[in-house]
């Protein structure tokens, strides 16, 4: 990931960093965050982990962590059912 923020910057030809390099590394270490969250929590249900206590890890609800982690793999951003 590192590499790639550094493409970004490389990109612009004067080693500035634009605004759409920069909205566009935030948004590959957002995408990468989430992906390591649905790991780890993953990982922590195969360990025994209730949803209740992943929750209170997230600072969410037991809901919340349900809804947004308990499907297989994390959805797309800015995806939209139709």
């Amino acid at each position: 990931m590192d590499e790639a923020m550094r493409d970004l910057v490389r990109q612009t030809g004067d080693g500035q960093l634009t605004v759409g390099a920069a909205l566009s590394a935030t948004a590959a270490l957002r995408d990468a965050a989430d992906r390591k969250l649905f790991d780890l929590v993953g990982f922590a249900r195969d360990a025994g982990a209730s949803w209740a206590a992943i929750g209170d890890a997230l600072g969410v609800t037991t809901q919340a962590a349900h809804q947004r982690f308990g499907r297989k793999t994390p959805a797309k951003a800015g995806k939209s059912a139709s």
